[in-house]
C-alpha cells in the first residue's frame, strides 16, 4: 500500500512594476536572503485565497488578477509544493516596512545578482512568461538545491 503525503502547501507572489519586482529583504530568518511576498495557507483556503491575503498582510496592497505562473514541488526531510504567481497590478499602498523584513523594488535584470532562496534562483527564467512551468526540487537542510527538474506545462 502507497503511503499518502501531507505537504506543506505556500503561495508566492512576484508583482512587477516598470521593469521591477517587489521583494522582501529577510532581516532575521534565512540569512538576509531575497524572496518575493507570499506565505502559508490557513484553513479553508484555496491557493488564490492565500496569496491575495499573504500579500497584502506584508506589502498593504492588494493584487489584482495574479497570474499562476508555475507550481514547485521540494523535498528535504519534508515535502512541500509553492504555487508561483506573478501580477503587474495592485491596489492600496506599500507598507514602509513588512514584518518579515525590508521591502524593496529589484531591478528584473537583476534578479540573478540577488542572493534569493536556490529553488527560487532557479525558476526565475520561466516568471512572467505566457506559460505555466513546474519545478521539482531535491532540498539539503539549508534550502539548498542537490537536484532539479523544471518543465514547461
Amino acid at each position: 500500500m502507497k503511503e499518502r503525503v501531507a505537504h506543506l502547501n505556500a503561495t508566492v507572489c512576484y508583482l512587477k512594476k516598470d521593469n521591477q519586482v517587489l521583494m522582501i529583504k529577510f532581516a532575521k530568518k534565512w540569512g538576509q536572503v531575497y524572496a518575493p511576498p507570499g506565505g502559508k495557507f490557513e484553513t479553508g483556503e484555496s491557493p488564490l485565497d492565500c496569496i491575495i491575503r499573504e500579500f497584502k498582510e506584508e506589502t498593504g496592497l492588494t493584487l489584482i488578477n495574479p497570474k499562476l505562473q508555475g507550481i514547485s514541488y521540494w523535498k528535504d526531510s519534508y515535502e512541500g509544493i509553492i504555487f508561483v504567481y506573478t501580477a503587474s497590478e495592485f491596489e492600496g499602498k506599500l507598507c514602509s516596512d513588512s514584518s518579515e523584513g525590508q521591502l524593496e523594488w529589484i531591478k528584473t535584470d537583476d534578479l540573478s545578482k540577488i542572493k534569493q532562496f536556490d529553488q527560487n534562483e532557479k525558476f526565475a527564467p520561466y516568471l512572467f512568461k505566457d506559460e505555466l512551468f513546474e519545478g521539482k526540487f531535491l532540498l539539503d537542510d539549508n534550502c539548498k538545491v542537490i537536484e532539479y527538474e523544471i518543465r514547461k506545462m
